[in-house]
C-alpha cells in the first residue's frame, strides 16, 4: 500500500497542476484578447483551435503513449504544453495563437489519457469509484485554483502572465518522474459510430453535444465577455472560481436526485434552471456584480451535470459490454459541440452586445428542452427501479472511458507491472536473508495479489541457483577423478 499511495499522491499533483495552468491559461488569453481589442469573431476561432487540438488528441494522443510508453509521452507532451504557453507572447498574430492553441489542446489532451489510465491500472473494482470521485474533486478543484492565480496576475507584465501558465504545466512531470510508476497496459480505444449511438440513445448524444455547446464557449468565452462588460481581472478571476466551484458542490445533490427520478425529467429540469440563470446573467454587469455570480454560478452548476447526465441516460439504454465505445461516441459528440460553441458564441458578442452570449446560451437550453420533452413521448424513458448509477463526470479532464466505475469486466493491473523493480527488489531479499516471501510482502505492505507473482519468481530463481550449484559440484567430481587418474 506505501507503493500505491505514493503513487497517487504523485498522480494527483500532476492532474492538479495540469488542470491549473490549463484553466489559468484559457482565462488569460480570453483577457488578454479582450483587452488588445481583438475582434470576437477572431478570439473565437483561436479558443476553437484549442478544442480541435483536443479532441484530435483525444483520439491519436493515445497511440503515442502505447508507442513510447507512458513517462516519455507524458514529459513530451507537457515539455510541448508549456512551450506552447511561452510562446504567445513572443508574436502575438493571429495563425500563430490558432496553432499554440492545437499544439495546446492536443497536448493537454494526451496528458489528461496518460493520468486517467495510470488511475485506472491502480484502480480496483473495490476502490475505483472512490479514486473517481477523489479524481473529479481534484480536477475541479485545481481548475477553480487556476482562476485564482488569474486574479494575482492582473499586474503583471503579458510575458511574466505566460511563463507562469508554463511552469504550472511543465512542473506536471516532477511528480511522476520521481515516482517508480511504469506504463500501465493501454489498448486502442473502442468506438461506436454516431449514426449507431443515435440509433440507441438520440437524447445521450444531442444532450452531450449540447454540453459541449455550453461548456466549451463557457470557459473559452465568459473571460471575454467579463472584459468587454469592463469587469476587472480580479473580478473576472472570483467570477470564474467561484462557478466552477457550485459545478463541483451541485454535482452530488443532482446525481442523488438523478438515481431516484426519471433521468429525463431531471434533464429538462437543469436545463430549465440554467436557461433561467443565463438570462439573469444576460441582465447583470459589473455594477451588479454579486447577482452576476450567483447567476452564473447556477448557470454552470447546471450545464456541468448535462454531460453526466447524458452518459447515464445512454448507460441506461445500452448493453455493459457496449459502454466503454458508447462512451468515446459521446466524448466524440461533446468535442464537436465545444468546437462549434466558441464560434457561435463569438459570432453573438462581435454583432450585439455582450450579454447576447447569455442569450444565446438560453436558446440552446430551450431547444435542449424541446428536444427532451419529443424524445419522453417518442420513447418512454427507463424506469427508476432499471435506471443504472449516476456518476458525475467532468468531460474537459475525463477523456478514457475506463476509468469510469460503471465499465464492467475490466482487469485489474498486477502491481508487478506497475512496479517491476519493486518486485525484482524484493525477490533478491527472499534469497539473500533466506526470508520467507509472505514476510517480505507484509514488510513491503504489498497486496495479496502480488503474493504469487513473487512466490513464482523467487522458485523460478531458487531452482536456477540450485541447477548452477548441482553443475559445479559434478564439475568438481569430473576433475578430481581425472587427477587420480
Amino acid at each position: 500500500m506505501r507503493l500505491i499511495f505514493i503513487s497517487l499522491l504523485a498522480l494527483f499533483m500532476s492532474l492538479m497542476l495540469v488542470a491549473s495552468g490549463n484553466a489559468y491559461l484559457m482565462s488569460l488569453i480570453g483577457v488578454r484578447l479582450g483587452m488588445a481589442n481583438t475582434p470576437p469573431t477572431e478570439i473565437g476561432w483561436i479558443m476553437t483551435f484549442y478544442s480541435i487540438g483536443f479532441v484530435i488528441g483525444s483520439i491519436f494522443a493515445q497511440r503515442l503513449l502505447i508507442r513510447v510508453g507512458h513517462i516519455r509521452a507524458f514529459s513530451t507532451l507537457a515539455s510541448l504544453a508549456a512551450m506552447a504557453a511561452l510562446l504567445y507572447p513572443f508574436a502575438e498574430d493571429f495563425w500563430v495563437w490558432s496553432l499554440l492553441r492545437i499544439i495546446g489542446g492536443f497536448s493537454v489532451a494526451g496528458l489528461f489519457i496518460a493520468i486517467e489510465s495510470w488511475f485506472s491500472a491502480v484502480a480496483s473494482d473495490n476502490n475505483r469509484a472512490t479514486l473517481f470521485s477523489l479524481y473529479t474533486i481534484a480536477a475541479y478543484s485545481a481548475a477553480a485554483s487556476g482562476q485564482v492565480i488569474l486574479g494575482h496576475s492582473s499586474g503583471l507584465q503579458i510575458s511574466t502572465a505566460f511563463i507562469i501558465a508554463g511552469l504550472l504545466l511543465i512542473a506536471a512531470v516532477i511528480p511522476l518522474s520521481a515516482s517508480r510508476l511504469q506504463s500501465p497496459p493501454l489498448e486502442t480505444a473502442e468506438f461506436m459510430s454516431l449514426q449507431r449511438l443515435w440509433r440507441k440513445s438520440a437524447l445521450g448524444l444531442f444532450s452531450a453535444f449540447c454540453g459541449g455547446l455550453l461548456i466549451g464557449s463557457f470557459y473559452a468565452l465568459v473571460p471575454l465577455y467579463a472584459t468587454l462588460s469592463d469587469i476587472a481581472t480580479d473580478q473576472i478571476s472570483t467570477l470564474m472560481s467561484i462557478s466552477v466551484m457550485s459545478a463541483m458542490l451541485f454535482a452530488w445533490p443532482i446525481g442523488w436526485l438523478c438515481d431516484r427520478i426519471t433521468r429525463s425529467k431531471v434533464l429538462t429540469a437543469t436545463a430549465l434552471v440554467a436557461a433561467l440563470a443565463a438570462l439573469g446573467a444576460s441582465l447583470f454587469g459589473s455594477d451588479q456584480f454579486v447577482l452576476l455570480i450567483l447567476s452564473t454560478s447556477l448557470f454552470m452548476a447546471m450545464i456541468a451535470a448535462i454531460y453526466s447526465i447524458a452518459v447515464a441516460i445512454t448507460n441506461d439504454l445500452i448493453r455493459s459490454e457496449e459502454r466503454v465505445a458508447a462512451s468515446s461516441t459521446l466524448m466524440l459528440s461533446y468535442g464537436l459541440g465545444s468546437i462549434a460553441g466558441p464560434l457561435l458564441g463569438s459570432m453573438l458578442l462581435g454583432s450585439f452586445a455582450p450579454g447576447s452570449l447569455f442569450l444565446g446560451f438560453v436558446v440552446i437550453l430551450l431547444m435542449l428542452v424541446v428536444f427532451t420533452l419529443f424524445r419522453q413521448v417518442q420513447k418512454p424513458p427507463v424506469p427508476i427501479e432499471e435506471q443504472e448509477q449516476f456518476i458525475p463526470a467532468m468531460p474537459e479532464t475525463q477523456v478514457i472511458a475506463e476509468f469510469d466505475p460503471r465499465t464492467e469486466d475490466l482487469p485489474d493491473t498486477a502491481i508487478e507491472e506497475l512496479f517491476p523493480d519493486e518486485v525484482v527488489e524484493a525477490v533478491q531479499g527472499v534469497n539473500e536473508t533466506d526470508q520467507p516471501v509472505n514476510s517480505i510482502v507484509e514488510s513491503e505492505s504489498l497486496t495479496e495479489e502480488t503474493l504469487e507473482p513473487l512466490e513464482g519468481l523467487a522458485e523460478q530463481k531458487s531452482e536456477h541457483s540450485f541447477d548452477i550449484h548441482e553443475e559445479a559440484i559434478q564439475a568438481q567430481a569430473e576433475e578430481t577423478s581425472s587427477q587420480k587418474r
